[in-house]
């Protein structure tokens, strides 16, 4: 015998609550990695100092959160990007999280459709197993009492 498909729980829905948590980790994780900046990386001093002095003009920031690099031939910051485009690149990955969030909420559901769809050809199965197995037996009991009429119980002399 198979095991017994079942299924416990309801399917996930929409949660608003849900939803904007994971809206704030996919923006606490945007704000902590580098997506928030722009590396700088030049082999000259002056090369990075004219780009870090373009970016400022057009609203980028130096960045204290990424350590500035001076080595020799290997020059390199990270500048914040300007509020505006943070902002911008906000709106696409709250579209993102949505996405896939609703993606989740989606693939759930078939799961779950899929494992009612096996549990109930399941149950059906073992029903019509059952009802075999009656059929079965009481074909068996009448082929045993027709078997019964026809002969007589055997007589034996004293």
């Amino acid at each position: 015998m198979t095991n017994k498909i079942s299924i416990s729980g309801s399917v996930p829905q929409f949660d608003e609550r849900e939803f904007n948590q994971h809206i704030a980790d996919r923006r606490a994780e945007y704000y902590a990695s580098q997506e928030s900046h722009v590396h700088v990386r030049t082999q000259f001093l002056y090369d990075m100092i004219t780009k870090v002095v373009e970016l400022t003009a057009e609203g980028y920031t130096l960045s204290n959160k990424y350590p500035l690099n001076c080595a020799e031939l290997q020059y390199d910051c990270f500048m914040r990007k300007p509020d505006q485009m943070i902002a911008e690149e906000l709106t696409i990955i709250d579209a993102q999280t949505k996405q896939s969030y609703v993606a989740w909420l989606e693939s759930e559901r078939e799961s779950y459709k899929q494992q009612l769809t096996a549990q109930l050809i399941q149950t059906a199965q073992e029903k019509e197993r059952k009802r075999e197995e009656a059929k079965q037996a009481k074909l068996l009991a009448d082929i045993a009492a027709e078997v019964d009429a026809t002969f007589a119980p055997l007589v034996i002399p004293d």
